[in-house]
């Protein structure tokens, strides 16, 4: 695992007005293709499998969300989360880089959280299977884990 530099960002427009902020991703110069949650890159670490996991904030004063995409090289989103909550203004700082599948940062106020890189995705349930502050959606299948005890949010 590395930090990798390659990576560009595109602003596209929202699916709604008003909506977050969204970006192409452009990976080695090329263009991927995929539409990612997110307007500043604040991390990209290549994993392996060419496969690259991304850190983007909204850039959204009091509101900041930090959005965390696995993505191939080839284009394909493998799985997303967000980590936020309304009113709260929020930094990004990466701290570690645990070989083989790990990657520790801090978001959140002095929450130190974790992204575990899964070998193939697995089962999830919907509201139980996350820390609080963490957002997927209602997929059932996740690739990576997220883990962290903010001590404030909603």
């Amino acid at each position: 695992m590395r930090v990798i530099r390659e990576i560009e960002l595109s602003p596209v427009q929202s699916v709604r007005p008003g909506g977050p902020p969204r970006s192409e991703v452009r990976l080695f110069g090329l263009d991927t293709g995929p539409v990612v949650s997110g307007a500043e890159l604040d991390a990209a670490i290549d994993i392996g499998n060419g496969e690259c996991l991304l850190f983007l904030t909204d850039d959204i004063p009091h509101e900041d969300v930090l959005n965390i995409h696995l993505i191939t090289a080839d284009g394909r989103r493998l799985d997303s989360a967000a980590i936020g909550y309304p009113y709260a203004t929020e930094a990004f700082s990466l701290l570690e880089i645990e070989p083989p599948n790990r990657v520790h940062f801090r978001f959140m106020g002095e929450t130190q959280w974790t992204v575990e890189i899964l070998p193939r995705r697995e089962l999830r349930l919907p509201l139980i299977s996350e820390p609080r502050g963490v957002w997927r959606g209602a997929r059932m299948f996740r690739r990576f884990r997220v883990d962290g005890a903010p001590c404030h949010g909603p």
